[in-house]
């Protein structure tokens, strides 16, 4: 009888996963002993053919899997190379490592056949998962599906455990990566990078953990920094991000759950306390000045705990790469200076988390309609309901007859209702300003648009008093608004978007966009009765 344990290696892109997927790795889970799933083209993303971060795709393998009680399972991430060669050579070492003895490929074209015409042997016996599959689609199809916004076709085409999380997060980053505004990864260095925040018990202060790089360093030497590090071969980040902060901190924080988002994690050194990791996004740049000398780029994650400051401070070691560790008040960020792009980081970590932090902004403090002269932090004003000031701008257009409103589509990297529709322009009210004043600097500011005073007609004001939840923290708004209507009509040449803040801007028939606002479409996060009303108005009054 022979007892030889069989492990088999199937490898995909699954940009997303569909029921094809699921059906041939979990008859290969229980069939094998042991199976290991790579995960292609890990360092591409942002463009049509590569929209979903491998970070978030190892999320839906294990979600599918967990949902199957499937355990005996490796997920390893697989770059692409410059030459098929350098490819294989890859595979045959994941299979030497594992001891596979089973290779599972559909990929005939690009792989199968280059392996045949190059005399490429693998010594493992091939399975072709599409063997007895009768599932009709492809993962473009499913990408498709998202693009053309045919949402219920998705429940005939991927597993219903990962639906919520492909409508929400992964939808979005098909859709940015399609209008060209995926965040591509930079050839060179890949690396890791955590933010840890500590509340503390007394005061309930937040600190950010920060070190500062040693004078050897090639890359922005004796500047503070987040604890990070390079990524392994074969190593997914969120393993690399985990192993390079307990290198760097001292802090032992292992994995429990990563078939969600955020992943569960428990850091034994610090009374095991459970906590969400969270992963916050891809910085790549091709400045030098941001991205360093050898290229690459960082994969972000973040955690946040609560509890005593000092008992945190008590396992901390700091290493050659940090020669110095400590704890800064996340209101003191704004006046750091941090190596790379870990400013922009951190600060929007915090907001992905829902930490309060002062970034050195001051919003106008009003009363009773009418603004006191003094200033807030937008934290602030969010967290303890101080009152304060908005200004919406809308732009239309009459084409044949129809009405037409502006709608600006929300950058990739704002903290709430990321790619989403939104106003044509908005903005709080800043100490010292007006809201007609505001009102002509956000347009300028999002849209490069200058308006005169006597150009921007004010429709109504209203009250805004609400209670919500955002990232699991208690958001207040009480804002005192002013609406406005552009009388005037950009040309397209008018436009320069701030990238920063806005993708791009859209012209949507407004019964189209009134439809979907009563379908309560995911997409728009137009306030309803705001736009039902300025829809009206301007109809109405023939504006």
């Amino acid at each position: 009888m022979n007892n030889e344990k069989k492990t088999v290696f199937a490898i995909g892109r699954w940009m997303p996963i569909h029921l094809g997927h699921k059906q041939f790795l979990v008859k290969l889970a229980r069939t094998f002993d042991h199976l290991v799933i790579g995960i292609g083209s890990c360092y591409e993303n942002g463009t049509p053919r590569n929209c979903i971060p491998a970070v978030e795709r190892e999320k839906l393998l294990c979600k599918m899997l967990k949902a199957e009680g499937i355990t005996n399972v490796t997920i390893l991430p697989v770059e692409d190379r410059p030459t098929f060669e350098a490819w294989i050579d890859d595979v045959c070492e994941i299979c030497r490592r594992y001891r596979v003895t089973h290779f599972c490929t559909g990929n005939k074209e690009d792989i199968l056949d280059v392996m045949a015409r190059l005399g490429i042997h693998l010594d493992v016996e091939m399975i072709n998962p599409e063997d007895g599959s009768d599932f009709p689609y492809h993962a473009t199809d499913i990408r498709n599906a998202i693009l053309n916004g045919e949402y219920d076709r998705l429940d005939t085409m991927i597993p219903a455990e990962i639906k919520p999380m492909v409508l929400d997060q992964i939808s979005r980053e098909i859709r940015a990566a399609n209008r060209g505004e995926g965040q591509e990864f930079i050839p060179g260095r890949q690396t890791v990078d955590l933010v840890f925040t500590v509340k503390s018990a007394d005061g309930g202060v937040t600190y950010a953990l920060i070190g500062k790089r040693n004078e050897e360093k090639i890359d922005f030497p004796g500047i503070w920094a987040i604890p990070g590090g390079g990524i392994k071969e074969f190593e997914s980040p969120v393993h690399a991000a985990l192993r390079c902060f307990y290198a760097e901190t001292g802090i032992h924080i292992e994995l429990l759950d990563n078939a969600c988002e955020p992943a569960r994690v428990v850091l034994r050194n610090l009374g095991n306390i459970e906590a969400d990791l969270h992963f916050t996004g891809i910085y790549a740049s091709p400045d030098e000045r941001i991205n360093g000398t050898r290229g690459g780029g960082s994969q972000c994650f973040a955690i946040s705990i609560e509890g005593a400051l000092q008992d945190v401070v008590s396992v901390l070691h700091s290493t050659h790469d940090l020669d110095v560790l400590r704890f800064v008040p996340v209101d003191e960020i704004h006046g750091l200076t941090l190596a790379y792009d870990q400013k922009r980081m951190l600060t929007e970590a915090l907001c992905h988390m829902g930490i309060p932090y002062d970034n050195g902004e001051r919003l106008a403090v009003f009363e009773g309609g009418l603004p006191t002269g003094e200033g807030v932090s937008r934290a602030r004003a969010h967290a303890e309901g101080i009152p304060h000031g908005a200004s919406h701008v809308y732009v239309r257009k009459y084409e044949n007859d129809v009405l037409y409103f502006l709608l600006q589509r929300r950058s990739a990297g704002k903290d709430s209702f990321p790619l989403c529709l939104d106003t044509s322009s908005a903005g709080h009210i800043e100490q010292g300003s007006t809201h007609l004043e505001t009102a002509r600097k956000e347009l300028f500011e999002e849209l490069g648009y200058t308006a005169a005073e006597d150009d921007l007609i004010e429709l109504f004001s209203q009250t805004v008093d609400q209670t919500s939840d955002f990232r699991g923290k208690k958001f207040i708004d009480r804002e005192y608004n002013r609406i406005y209507l552009l009388f005037s009509v950009p040309n397209e040449n008018e436009l320069h978007l701030q990238r920063e803040e806005v993708a791009e801007v859209v012209w949507l028939p407004v019964d189209e966009i009134l439809a979907r606002l009563d379908a309560d479409d995911p997409e728009l996060c137009l306030d309803k009765e705001e736009f039902r009303r300025v829809a009206k108005i301007v109809r109405d009054g023939r504006l």
